[in-house]
């Protein structure tokens, strides 16, 4: 059996929470702290006028491959940062990845009432780990509660399938541990802790899902490293190729 390190962080844009009038932070410092993992997921990343940014610049040095979906144009002038179709960059979701790594779908979870991001909030690849394919599904599902979170967790769970081979999801869900959990079945949770907003928890809305034979060895909950969501991290054993 072969061990994975995954974590999953919420970057808001590299700024701080709003309470904190969404200054920003050291993302690539943050990035960093999180001890090398081999997979690093990473919700609202954001690029100015879509060029580089901190992310791209983080996975170059440190030698992770990088597949990216982009959400939707976005803006920071506003008081907070948010989609914004006539915005000066873009915000989206970012796998960094030193497995060997191959996309395989963008799954469509929306639209959903008042989301103004498209139907596409997924990113769904597939890793080598030691010649086992694992699926890998990183995802930002909307805020848009109460409604949102539960229709695109229970799309989701029809587009990802049941499946034969190992599988993780991760990232933000913007919805609550059990009732995310009953929304997928067959998939089980990892880590249980708040991550919400960063400075006083209250609620876990980042989360690392599994299924089929991944043994969950050690899973946390991060300290707060600058964003409004604290990340989560889990050492997965990933069961071999038969």
């Amino acid at each position: 059996m072969s061990d994975l390190t995954l974590v999953s962080y919420n970057s808001h844009y590299g700024l701080r929470s709003h309470a904190d009038d969404c200054r920003p932070y050291d993302l690539t410092g943050a990035l960093a702290s999180f001890g090398d993992p081999d997979v690093l997921v990473v919700q609202e990343v954001w690029r100015p006028d879509g060029r580089r940014c901190v992310v791209d610049d983080f996975a170059d040095r440190h030698g992770y491959d990088r597949h990216d979906l982009v959400l939707s144009p976005a803006t920071l002038r506003r008081r907070r940062p948010q989609a914004d179709p006539d915005g000066e960059g873009t915000f989206g979701v970012s796998v960094l990845t030193r497995l060997r790594a191959r996309e395989l779908a963008r799954p469509a979870v929306g639209p959903t009432f008042a989301d103004p991001v498209p139907e596409r909030r997924v990113l769904h690849l597939e890793v080598d780990v030691d010649g086992q394919a694992v699926d890998l599904v990183a995802v930002h599902l909307t805020s848009r509660l109460p409604h949102g979170p539960p229709l695109q967790l229970r799309r989701l769970a029809r587009v990802v399938g049941s499946g034969e081979r190992p599988g993780i999801i991760a990232g933000d869900c913007n919805f609550w541990g059990p009732p995310a959990s009953m929304l997928l079945p067959g998939w089980r949770r990892t880590v249980r802790g708040r991550t919400w907003p960063a400075h006083r928890p209250h609620s876990q809305i980042d989360h690392v899902f599994v299924r089929n034979g991944v043994e969950v060895l050690d899973a946390e909950v991060l300290d707060p490293v600058g964003s409004d969501h604290r990340a989560v991290r889990a050492r997965l054993r990933i069961p071999p190729a038969h």
